[in-house]
């Protein structure tokens, strides 16, 4: 059984986020303690303003086991937070209730006090910055029903509220980025350990085996020599998998630069001139996939494929081909050489005037149709060069 490098059995899933279930969690725990703390505090110094005390001590009660039994949830969910922002708005609306009409359009402080913020903080976590304003929104919103008059504290306490949303928000928004770049590391260097194993056993054992074979057969002659011949190729190939790191055979799905239109749909390059490896032909590549329209891919694959095709026809019995691409922010260059007779400099000309429109068409028609050339060079000790350029600014580039 071979093991795919790449395949999903050998990737970590490094879950649940640091941030988010683990320490974001405990602070959140600590905060709900401590603001209840707070807010015990501040009723007891107002309390010759209070008229009555049973709806202080009913919600006082309910936020303490809330507050004990929110960190026991596996993971914070909407409907928790909406819990708990029900709890914080009653404390807020309880507080026109429970202390005397005059101190309350004075502007005293709530009866939950910072406690409400709370549920900022649980909604930041969840779902970053949106879910945080979201729930300073409905914070901000009891406060200013149950304000009378709204004064300067009031908006004080709804603008920090804001800032708290937006501020852990934030720092789950990043932890939650750095997280996936993590995995996407980890997963690239756990493929290329994986690799490497693969590589030493099959050096140690395959390669080996098949180097004899191609000598032994070469010795015996006759069918000896084909199956020598199969044995190379196998052994060329072998060599190339275990010592290049190919680039991803297709654009995620998901991602957001493919679409279902046809026409704005993306590939790797890279992936597709892989392909096109053989005894015969070498293909260097970038580090990465290079990621460009589908249209220009099969466009530039099919001009390569032709010239391939002209090494084969054109270029003498035992002549080899390389393919070379390489990509920047301007575009791409992709140079396809091979060490055969070459060809006269009138060449082209010639095949164009005798209806031969292999080059002409095939490989230089296709690149003029997406705005780029071809280009070829034959110097007079042999060997042929197809330089193939086509500038594009929807290329991801060749970034691992």
């Amino acid at each position: 059984m071979v093991i795919d490098p790449g395949s999903s059995a050998l990737r970590r899933h490094y879950n649940p986020s640091p941030l988010i279930d683990s320490a974001g969690g405990r602070g959140l725990a600590l905060y709900r303690f401590v603001a209840l703390v707070y807010a015990g505090i501040l009723v007891g110094v107002h309390r010759e303003h209070v008229i009555l005390w049973w709806p202080i001590v009913v919600f006082f009660v309910v936020a303490l086991a809330w507050s004990v039994a929110a960190p026991l949830l596996p993971r914070p969910t909407w409907v928790a937070i909406a819990v708990e922002l029900a709890i914080a708005c009653i404390g807020i609306f309880l507080t026109s209730e429970v202390y005397d009409p005059v101190e309350v359009s004075a502007g005293i402080s709530t009866v939950p006090g910072v406690w409400s913020a709370a549920s900022v903080m649980a909604g930041a976590l969840l779902s970053g910055i949106r879910g945080g304003v979201l729930a300073a929104t409905v914070i901000a919103t009891a406060n200013l029903i149950q304000a009378e008059h709204p004064g300067q504290l009031t908006w004080h306490n709804i603008f920090l509220l804001y800032i708290l949303g937006i501020l852990v928000g934030l720092a789950v928004q990043l932890a939650r980025e750095s997280q996936k770049r993590l995995e996407q590391a980890l997963a690239v260097s756990e493929r290329l350990a994986e690799r490497e194993r693969i590589g030493r056993e099959v050096h140690d054992g395959v390669l080996q085996a098949l180097a004899m074979i191609n000598r032994r057969g070469r010795q015996l002659g006759g069918e000896g020599e084909a199956l020598a011949d199969l044995a190379a190729d196998q052994e060329r190939s072998l060599r190339t998998l275990i010592t290049r790191f190919e680039p991803a055979a297709a654009v995620d799905a998901s991602s957001p630069s493919t679409s279902a239109d046809s026409g704005s749909q993306v590939r790797d390059l890279a992936a597709g001139l892989a392909s096109l490896r053989s005894a015969r032909v070498d293909v260097v590549l970038p580090a990465g996939p290079v990621t460009v329209p589908a249209a220009t891919a099969h466009e530039v694959e099919a001009a390569v494929a032709a010239a391939l095709d002209n090494v084969e026809r054109h270029a003498g019995a035992g002549a080899k081909a390389w393919v070379l691409l390489d990509a920047d922010e301007t575009g791409l260059e992709v140079v396809v050489r091979d060490n055969g007779v070459g060809m006269a400099p009138d060449r082209l000309v010639e095949a164009a005037a005798q209806g031969r429109l292999g080059a002409s068409s095939s490989i230089r028609g296709r690149m003029l149709d997406l705005g780029g050339d071809a280009s070829w060079r034959s110097p007079g000790t042999g060997g042929t060069t197809v330089t193939l350029t086509v500038p594009t600014g929807d290329m991801a580039g060749s970034a691992p």
